[in-house]
């Protein structure tokens, strides 16, 4: 690795440390720089900004996510439908290793409103999964599952739905906190969404499974329990 590229990979992985440690809010670019005693000329020559970082953190995630996600596909012996429901369950957010990462993201992203940093989590997300989504639908139409008259215009629709469906549902889980019914709304959109994708892909009725909700309920109870710390907190500052 050359010493830029480690230089900016230091950089990636302390401020993702800070931000689980202190806060997004609370880490300022000076706290990164203190930690790995750089200049900020060291800093700027790589990241434009705080959030700029902070993006650049999610396309690392992004991109190991779809490596591990790629190599399990290739390696199992999967038919369409399976292959499906691994590339929508394992390129999710809330399928992310980390808890912190995804209430960092969610926070940010969805709660705070950073439109910038989602757009541009889709754009590598569609970036990396659509040649693979396409492929998986073309093996779906030879194994007689999926049955779709352009199958080649099928792949980047069905990512735009799923990065709409997941906007949803971190909304909803950013915003929990204001709203008792979060996960019977996440359910109901879930089923909207997968009737949506197996009528477009005239797959057969329960076959496609958008994420594990088992999962969605362990971020949920995550998100409640990392407010109450927040509004604790507060309560003692005050």
């Amino acid at each position: 690795m050359r010493k830029g590229d480690a230089r900016r990979a230091a950089i990636i992985d302390t401020a993702e440390r800070l931000f689980y440690q202190k806060g997004y809010e609370e880490t300022s670019v000076q706290d990164v720089l203190d930690e790995l005693h750089l200049s900020k000329g060291g800093f700027y020559h790589h990241f434009e900004s705080k959030l700029s970082l902070l993006e650049a953190i999610c396309e690392k995630r992004t991109i190991a996510s779809f490596e591990e996600t790629e190599r399990i596909i290739s390696e199992g012996n999967l038919n369409a439908v399976e292959k499906l429901n691994l590339l929508f369950g394992m390129s999710s957010i809330f399928n992310q290793d980390s808890m912190d990462f995804i209430a960092l993201m969610l926070r940010v992203a969805y709660k705070e409103g950073q439109v910038m940093l989602r757009e541009q989590m889709k754009l590598t997300s569609m970036r990396l999964m659509q040649p693979l989504v396409d492929d998986v639908i073309e093996e779906g139409v030879k194994e007689n599952l999926f049955f779709v008259k352009y199958p080649e215009s099928m792949g980047s629709l069905l990512l735009l739905l799923g990065h709409n469906m997941t906007d949803k549902i971190s909304y909803i889980l950013a915003t929990a906190d204001e709203d008792p019914k979060s996960l019977e709304k996440i359910i109901e959109e879930l089923k909207v969404y997968r009737y949506a994708i197996e009528t477009l892909l005239n797959a057969p009725y329960g076959s496609i499974q958008l994420f594990d909700v088992t999962r969605i309920s362990d971020v949920l109870m995550a998100i409640n329990e990392q407010n109450k710390k927040e509004l604790n907190g507060e309560l003692e500052k005050a």
